[in-house]
């Protein structure tokens, strides 16, 4: 089966706004995650999930990966998974993620659940979001907790911050400095954990501030994150384009990768490339660029 992963763009949508999806459809995101938690009111939540399936099915005919965001666990979690589990759905955003219990509860409800409905069991990915301090400090073992998880959701936050800045305790900054041991720990402990895809939120600027906002995504992907759930149909694009590789980049590594099969013809395990010195230890980068470009190279082209 092929994997949908890496995903660069993830756009939020309220799901009690259905005729939103068409809309965020247009702007060619990777991912749609239709919210169950802060942006639908109390009184809209019965909607909301009503419209979860039809939603869920609109994404998925026109290529982009449902997600869905439910609130934080307990009491109402077997309720509320019960409600969101539909064919197609690819993954589950869980919230103020604290203790690896959350996770396996979650992965033991979705494996009910895929099977009442028929679906390939383990086809419903977790991404906890650790926006507690325990979470925060334990984000390596919800990542260990289950075979669902592919990614630790982080957060890049400008000047306007919220719940993670809140538990962790920094005061965030445009320079983002104060938040640089945070972000680098929730990449590593996402894939020390086994998950590969640690994703990171752009948040806490003017929403038409673009070249912010393009900072703290080349930010995110710079400490090693692999897309960034967005709130704005006007940053998909951008986060599309920083976390694609780049014609130079394919061009570089595709060259890299020749260079060094001509140079093991030859009985070498290392060549000097345009002025480096390159061995086996470049060789899963290099082909990890040059697969990723021709991935994307081969889907519809993305309108700006």
């Amino acid at each position: 089966m092929h994997s949908i992963w890496p995903l660069r763009s993830f756009l939020f949508v309220p799901a009690h706004r259905n005729t939103w999806v068409s809309k965020a459809i247009r702007s060619h995101p990777d991912a749609v995650v239709l919210d169950l938690e802060d942006s639908v009111p109390e009184d809209q939540q019965a909607i909301a999930r009503q419209h979860l399936a039809q939603e869920i099915q609109e994404l998925t005919d026109h290529g982009v990966a449902p997600f869905v965001r439910i609130h934080s666990w307990g009491q109402q979690s077997a309720e509320e998974i019960a409600a969101i589990v539909h064919p197609g759905l690819a993954g589950v955003f869980l919230p103020k993620a604290s203790s690896p219990a959350e996770v396996a509860g979650l992965h033991d409800l979705l494996s009910y659940h895929e099977g009442r409905c028929g679906l390939q069991h383990g086809a419903i990915s977790i991404m906890p979001l650790p926006e507690t301090a325990e979470g925060l400090q334990r984000a390596e073992l919800l990542a260990r907790a289950s075979t669902r998880v592919r990614g630790i959701v982080g957060t890049v936050s400008g000047p306007v911050s919220a719940d993670v800045a809140d538990a962790f305790g920094f005061r965030a900054t445009l320079g983002g400095v104060e938040q640089y041991y945070m972000n680098s720990k929730l990449v590593l402990d996402s894939r020390a954990g086994g998950a590969a895809f640690p994703i990171a939120g752009v948040f806490g600027v003017p929403l038409d501030d673009l070249r912010a906002v393009e900072s703290l995504l080349l930010r995110a992907r710079n400490f090693g994150y692999t897309g960034s759930p967005v709130m704005h149909p006007s940053h998909v694009a951008l986060a599309n384009a920083v976390y694609s590789p780049t014609a130079e980049e394919y061009q570089y590594f595709e060259g890299l990768l020749q260079a060094f099969s001509e140079a093991e013809a030859q009985g070498l395990g290392a060549v000097r490339y345009r002025g480096a010195m390159i061995d086996y230890a470049m060789l899963p980068r290099a082909r990890q660029v040059v697969a990723e470009y021709c991935r994307r190279q081969s889907q519809p082209a993305e309108r700006p």
